[in-house]
């Protein structure tokens, strides 16, 4: 593949990526974002939250990757077998593909290990459009030379390594993965808030309060 190819596609896929979260996400209500319908474990800014925590984990990493000195430049962009599976393996889950990839405890929603804690939505959102204009630039650089898509940083799964190119290859359907889960949760939420036999304005409870 060309290196200038690879750039176009994958620029062009978190330009999606960002249509899609600025449709679903934009002018929500806390009481929507924080939602968890019957069935789903996360709410829908949780998704959000756990796309910066992985991508917390990779870009400060990618970012020195493209401060080698003595990158040398090319065209050609070669994507290992391990490189094509990670992308595989990420793309969004539907009823033809159901591989389920446990997430590390740590790069979960925050809430699960101390149910007391509330995110800023805002500033979670804030995040994610910082985090996919950094996406953009190391997008611009990395496939242009073989020397930094060879370069090694270190998974979300410690000790293990993989290649800067995996890694983009890793992040960037992680994104439409959890964005698709978001939409999932949204919609849940709207059907039970439209079922709702009470006030529609009144805020409704997610799952955990549900219990109390």
């Amino acid at each position: 593949m060309q290196a200038q190819e690879y750039i176009t596609t994958r620029l062009n896929e978190l330009a999606q990526h960002k249509a899609q979260f600025e449709r679903a996400f934009y002018f929500l209500e806390d009481d929507e974002l924080f939602f968890i319908p019957e069935g789903e474990h996360w709410s829908a800014i949780e998704c959000i939250e756990h796309i910066n925590n992985v991508n917390e984990v990779y870009l400060p990493q990618l970012t020195k990757v493209c401060q080698l000195p003595e990158a040398k430049e090319t065209n050609t962009l070669n994507m290992g077998w391990f490189t094509k599976k990670a992308r595989e393996w990420m793309h969004p889950i539907t009823k033809a593909k159901r591989l389920k990839i446990p997430s590390p405890k740590k790069l979960q929603p925050r809430r699960l290990n101390n149910p007391d804690l509330r995110i800023a939505p805002q500033k979670v959102m804030e995040n994610f459009i910082a985090d996919l204009t950094q996406i953009e630039k190391l997008v611009r650089i990395i496939p242009n030379s073989q020397d930094l898509c060879n370069a090694m940083v270190t998974s979300a799964l410690p000790p293990f390594k993989v290649k800067s190119i995996t890694a983009l290859e890793i992040i960037i359907p992680h994104i439409a993965r959890h964005l698709t889960q978001a939409d999932r949760i949204l919609n849940g939420g709207k059907l039970a808030k439209d079922n709702a036999p009470t006030n529609p304005d009144l805020i409704y409870p997610t799952r955990e309060a549900e219990k109390k």
